[in-house]
């Protein structure tokens, strides 16, 4: 067995001690008397005093003049109340003037009288036609779907696709813009919308057969399509996934007047997963060809790419123990397919959104951490390969290629972990120059042709501008400015970031947010707050966005009420190289909770903490880690708030877990040390576990198998429900993070 002794328990977290720390990277600055008054919860979920506005559903023109973009307007008529209702419309920036005006009337997005809740569109490139996507609607499976509906411009005709169907998935117009495709019922249909008849791709999609869409088990490599047309739109590569032998896992909604049984294709650790196989569908034909992926069933396919023609289809194949992940170049006339690269770790593979193909040759940029850190590395379609970055520094993600230009552009961790800037190299390798300037968190997006880039940036004390700018060069306009008037109207302590060291010499990042007023001659209790997962990152400079947003600002909320706010990523987290994320490997959550006791420690060495008053929360991975630092790593913190944990990594999906842990027969003792089950004896402090009924990702049945074991063990905890709430608990945010609150409040 290839790990490394595991932690099988708490007398090992008890033994560490703290040796010298080093000093604070950055000084605190002194926090002085404020007349605002404090941050308080309400307007962090509601209101517009801390909303943020985002260019939504940018769709460039063809000819690079412009792009259109989403924008909610008061001026869909009256409301109940008398007021003008508010509605999407479709609005275009045009580059050589600024002028923001509406792309089409709102009249044409209407249908049978009515506003549509347009939530996306796509144009096609002739402009004749435009997609829109309706309201969508998330599934109990966490799947979205909804109407969409096509405007044909040149008419001025609205027609519902296929016929007002509200549960369409994975809607794609075809890059001629000529057919719309979409799955229904686990089948794959195609759209001429010029003729408006349906043909269906696929007919034997079922509760065990997906086509053109993922079972839940699949969906842990991060991708929700599956199925994309190709360059030129004659194609369609889809996945058919059998899952007739995945488990099912039961759901329950119990809020009716009899139960609901929701059964759900759910592969846990050492279990049979789908049965991966690719097709091609010709339109001209109306044949489908099978790809050659091999003949294991046990591997999984994460991905598959376009090559820049329609005849060479990249399918990435991946080992069922992650470690070896091998590139495809498969002919779809035949569905042959040949290896050209393959890649290895002794620990398991990330799989990434970076295969960039080149458009005008046959070749192709991709990453690998190979070397020890992603870099990225140029192939031909025989797979000969040139490097074209290096260092102990890493790429985070790749952006665009610029063909004409000789540029590949990415962001990356060259200049410091906390921060993400924006790079660019050449083609053909050698320097890498930072194009992106102040500190910050900056990301772009390109116009076609590479001249121009939509870029946003933010720091942790400002919320995010978006600006129109040429890359490496200077700034054309701002687009959004995002001067919120809760920071004006309320006091907003900002996070202060920081390193230590811990006793066997790793510096570790951190920040602290501190009460207005703060006051170094007193002792205040702390709110800490983690994650830890191989290659996650909590520390960052940058404002949130969406649901983060609400937790950093519920941070600056609990330290406007006296705590003091902590965070800090442990030795396995971003930035830090494949070494470091393979500590991992055998024995999840070892260094999360290892790191965050030494953490603890830190806390207790500083003069304004109360020793005796250290309270840690965390969500989904970093709801484990609270249970874990509550259990095996007590005594360290007296107020722990765990929600949505993984508790027994056994009952957890197969993909997310085998990565990390290998097969269950390879490595039983390391499951049995992550599972908290095991050591639900050793609760010391207050626990507070949460957890929504309709969990599809993090399973209810984690926080009611951890309940009993620590009933059984004589334990006392509280426990608080939200019933039918996904992962994320989205329909209760407020009632949530008030719930910890109060905890903190109550307990700490």
């Amino acid at each position: 067995m290839r790990h490394c002794n595991l932690l099988t328990s708490a007398t090992t977290i008890r033994a560490f001690t703290l040796a010298l720390i080093l000093p604070l990277t950055l000084p605190f600055a002194d926090s002085r008397a404020d007349d605002r008054p404090p941050l308080p919860l309400e307007p962090i979920f509601s209101g517009p005093d801390f909303h943020t506005e985002r260019l939504r559903d940018v769709q460039w023109d063809p000819d690079g003049s412009g792009f259109t973009f989403l924008r909610t307007s008061a001026s869909g008529g009256a409301a109940d109340n008398g007021a003008e209702s508010a509605r999407v419309l479709i609005f275009r920036h045009d580059l050589e003037t600024g002028r923001e005006e509406p792309a089409v009337p709102a009249a044409a997005l209407d249908f049978e009288g009515a506003a549509i809740a347009v939530s996306g569109h796509t144009w096609s490139p002739d402009r004749r036609f435009l997609l829109l996507d309706g309201p969508r609607e998330r599934t109990w499976d966490s799947v979205f779907q909804g109407p969409h509906y096509v405007v044909d411009v040149a008419t001025g005709t609205v027609s519902a696709l296929d016929g007002g169907n509200t549960q369409l998935r994975n809607v794609q117009l075809s890059p001629a813009g000529r057919h719309v495709g979409f799955v229904r019922d686990n089948n794959l249909f195609i759209t001429d919308l010029v003729s408006g008849d349906t043909r269906a791709v696929t007919t034997d999609g079922n509760a065990d057969i997906f086509n053109g869409i993922f079972d839940y088990g699949s969906t842990e490599f991060g991708f929700r399509n599956a199925w994309h047309w190709s360059p030129d739109g004659s194609k369609i590569a889809f996945w058919r996934l059998d899952a007739t032998e995945v488990p099912v896992w039961n759901m329950i909604d119990q809020l009716g007047k009899y139960p609901e049984v929701r059964p759900m294709k759910y592969p846990n650790t050492g279990e049979k997963h789908a049965v991966n196989r690719i097709g091609v569908y010709d339109l001209a034909n109306g044949e489908t060809t099978w790809m050659d992926t091999g003949d294991n069933p046990n591997d999984y396919i994460p991905r598959i790419d376009w090559s820049r023609r329609s005849d060479t289809l990249a399918i990435q194949r991946l080992s069922r123990d992650h470690d070896r992940l091998d590139l495809l170049l498969a002919d779809t006339t035949t569905g042959a397919s040949r290896v050209i690269v393959t890649d290895t770790d002794p620990a398991w593979i990330e799989i990434t959104r970076d295969l960039t193909f080149f458009s005008e040759q046959d070749a192709f940029v991709w990453t690998s951490e190979k070397s020890g850190y992603r870099h990225a590395y140029r192939y031909d379609y025989d797979g000969n390969e040139t490097r074209l970055t290096s260092g102990d520094w890493e790429i985070s993600s790749l952006l665009t290629v610029d063909e004409a230009n000789g540029w590949l552009y990415f962001t990356g961790k060259k200049d410091g972990f906390i921060n993400q800037h924006v790079y660019r190299v050449s083609l053909e390798g050698g320097d890498v120059e930072k194009l992106s300037e102040s500190d910050g968190w900056t990301t772009w997006a390109f116009s076609p042709d590479h001249n121009l880039v939509i870029e946003t940036w933010s720091d942790a004390s400002t919320p995010p501008r978006t600006v129109l700018r040429r890359p490496g060069g200077d700034v054309v306009r701002t687009l959004i400015e995002n001067d919120l008037p809760g920071l004006a109207k309320y006091a907003v302590p900002n996070p202060e970031f920081l390193t230590f060291e811990t006793d066997d010499g790793i510096t570790l990042n951190a920040y602290m947010i501190k009460p207005p007023g703060f006051d170094p001659s007193k002792r205040y209790p702390v709110v800490s707050y983690g994650y830890g997962n191989a290659g996650s990152q909590m520390v960052v400079n940058r404002w949130g966005s969406a649901r983060g947003a609400q937790r950093d600002l519920w941070h600056r909320h609990m330290a406007a009420q006296g705590y003091l706010v902590w965070c800090m990523d442990n030795r396995t987290t971003a930035g830090r190289g494949k070494q470091a994320y393979n500590l991992t490997y055998g024995e999840y959550g070892k260094w999360a909770v290892l790191d965050q006791v030494q953490g603890a420690t830190y806390l207790r060495s500083l003069p304004f903490v109360d020793p005796e008053r250290i309270g840690f929360w965390g969500w989904s991975g970093g709801g484990y880690l609270a249970a874990a630092l509550m259990t095996k790593g007590a005594p360290h913190f007296q107020v722990g708030v765990s929600v949505a944990p993984v508790i027994d990594l056994i009952n957890y999906q197969a993909v997310g877990v085998e990565r990390w842990m290998d097969q269950l027969d390879v490595n039983p003792e390391g499951y049995a040390a992550v599972n908290l089950e095991n050591f639900a004896d050793r609760l010391e402090g207050d626990l507070l576990l949460i957890h929504g009924t309709g969990d599809e990702n993090v399973k209810f049945a984690f926080t009611l198998q951890f309940a009993d074991s620590l009933i059984k063990a004589g334990k006392q905890f509280d426990m608080m429900v939200y019933p039918n709430e996904h992962h994320g608990i989205e329909g209760a945010r407020q009632h949530v993070y008030t719930k910890i609150a109060n905890y903190f409040h109550d307990k700490l």
